[in-house]
């Protein structure tokens, strides 16, 4: 709501009574911008691409060096060269050594980031917007800086759970993207908030993509530029929060002192308690929808650069840039045009049955295929893969009150968080399958869809989407 200041000129007579001036609140000036949060995405991304393509190059030239194995440019004669006859390479050994370590890099800030999430992004109601989306990005700075001195110094991989632990710490993406999509919630009405939270996903993943294309032949000159720009585009993210002008707190502060973990758990137990029009279980599945998507996507991610670094593919550095730009790149294409289109003659929950057919074609044909040109059609098959994420977050704040938002989206984004669990699953079974059956880990993703698909039809029967969302009122607070 709007403040209502009385000011009074200092040539009125005292008797007159002051004029009460009503001045915007910081969500009614957003509501005025059509770039509030845009940059951030775009930025993040940037930093997170660089060090998620330098993870696992990185670590697996540390472990091949600890075999005197060397993979230089004629990688596609050596590649797969050194069979055994008992069936076990040593590039399968080290293909497997380098998945158990992106297994544990993968916990050590997937497990601290199941609780701070939730509580970080709880807070952002009250605390604002502005601090929730800094404090992950001040972690991921300083987890680049720990990569960066890793590389610079030779230190042992062990220094790197350094900067995963404290990234967990801090939330980790799911932190920060739970308060950007909050901070588009509150800048944005219910008819615009879909094609906005498209618009800035879009954004995030086409900058990734774009990165990731450019970094691979980066790498070529080194891990320490890659790393350097890590650095610097969350840096830059940062003073741009911090500029007032160039982003305006949503939230209005109030008494904080006054409320803590308390007030947290109040909201986050009036979620679960107050079921106005079945969103009790809407927002179970919802969430639920969001924890299997993400996770396939996070867990064929955690070693799809892996995977095409072993035989029969032999990728070097700029080959894997160029697969995972694609990625990127077709998943902002599918966002944007797939959801514009079908959305002309589709309801919300169709578009997520799309994206769960996407998922399992994809994964499918990315098993089956013996070429990286098979690799890049199941690629762009799954270009509607994460097309309903924005479609399920923007339904889940539409059933919220405003004053929840923050809390709802901070639930998504423990799912998030903890869908790093898939990527345990993934890189493990790939360690224990890639000496007889490489592919292994797609095709279980790709049945794993079921799930999702599942609960998009019960969603379907039970809760059939209305053209207009009742907007949900506020409870009674609880005593």
């Amino acid at each position: 709501m709007s403040k209502e200041v009385e000011m009074k000129s200092p040539n009125t007579p005292m008797d007159t009574p002051p004029v009460k001036t009503v001045l915007p609140t910081g969500r009614e000036r957003a509501r005025l911008r059509w770039v509030t949060v845009e940059p951030i995405y775009v930025l993040a991304m940037i930093g997170n691409t660089c060090t998620a393509l330098v993870r696992p190059l990185y670590v697996k030239d540390v472990i091949s060096e600890s075999y005197n194995y060397n993979e230089t440019s004629d990688n596609h004669t050596k590649c797969g060269a050194d069979q055994p006859s008992n069936g076990t390479s040593l590039s399968d050994k080290i293909q497997a050594e380098s998945a158990m370590w992106l297994l544990y890099l993968a916990a050590a800030s997937g497990v601290p980031a199941m609780l701070s999430t939730i509580i970080f992004g709880s807070t952002s109601d009250r605390l604002g917007r502005k601090l929730t989306m800094a404090i992950p990005l001040s972690a991921f700075a300083i987890q680049a800086a720990v990569y960066l001195f890793t590389v610079i110094f030779k230190l042992p991989l062990a220094v790197l759970f350094t900067g995963e632990v404290l990234q967990g710490l801090a939330g980790g993406y799911g932190l920060l993207f739970s308060s950007t999509n909050a901070y588009l919630a509150d800048a944005t009405s219910e008819k615009q908030r879909t094609i906005r939270i498209v618009v800035a996903d879009m954004l995030q993943y086409l900058s990734g993509g774009l990165n990731q294309l450019g970094q691979g032949y980066l790498i070529k000159v080194g891990y320490i530029p890659s790393l350097a720009i890590a650095i610097g585009s969350n840096v830059a993210a940062l003073v741009y929060i911090a500029i007032p002008l160039c982003l305006i707190e949503t939230v209005e502060r109030g008494s904080i002192e006054h409320q803590g973990l308390r007030q947290v758990w109040r909201s986050m137990k009036r979620l679960v308690m107050y079921n106005v029009n079945g969103r009790r279980w809407q927002m179970i599945l919802l969430t639920l929808y969001v924890y299997f998507c993400i996770g396939q996507f996070i867990g064929v991610s955690a070693i799809y650069v892996l995977y095409g670094t072993g035989k029969p593919f032999c990728w070097l550095s700029e080959t894997a840039g160029l697969a995972s730009s694609l990625i990127w790149i077709s998943l902002a294409i599918g966002m944007l045009v797939g959801t514009k289109l079908f959305s002309l003659c589709l309801g919300d929950y169709w578009l997520m049955q799309i994206s769960c057919l996407s998922f399992m074609a994809s994964y499918l044909i990315m098993g089956l295929a013996k070429s990286t040109a098979v690799l890049y059609i199941g690629t762009f098959v799954g270009c509607l893969r994460l097309m309903s994420l924005s479609v399920a977050r923007s339904v889940l704040s539409k059933i919220s009150h405003p004053d929840e938002i923050g809390a709802m989206l901070s639930i998504i984004a423990c799912m998030e968080s903890i869908s790093f669990t898939s990527s345990l699953l993934s890189t493990s079974l790939y360690a224990a399958t890639v000496s007889f059956l490489p592919p292994l880990t797609f095709f279980v993703y790709s049945s794993i869809t079921v799930i999702p698909a599942g609960m998009t039809l019960a969603l379907q029967i039970f809760w059939p989407p209305r053209k207009t969302y009742v907007e949900f009122e506020n409870p009674v607070e609880d005593k």
